[in-house]
């Protein structure tokens, strides 16, 4: 199965995933960089919705390349 790497990016800094999760494929990790974006938006509710909606959460392939970008502001 291919790993892949979710990120968390915005203009303040990078949170790299320094280990990654083995999944079937781009839909699966799609999901579970869904469900990360989910937990950070619940635990930053307090935080101005400018700053919230630059981040956006990056996955990476095993060939730490960008295979897809998601930002926080299309995640309800």
């Amino acid at each position: 199965m291919p790993r892949y790497y979710i990120d968390v990016k915005s203009h303040f800094c990078t949170d790299e995933d320094p280990s990654g999760i083995e999944l079937p494929d781009l839909q699966a990790a799609r999901v579970e960089a869904t469900k990360v974006a989910e937990r950070l938006l619940k635990s930053w509710a307090g935080m101005l919705p400018h700053y919230s909606s630059e981040v956006m959460i990056e996955i990476v392939g095993e060939d730490l390349r960008p295979v897809l970008i998601i930002p926080c502001s299309e995640i309800e």
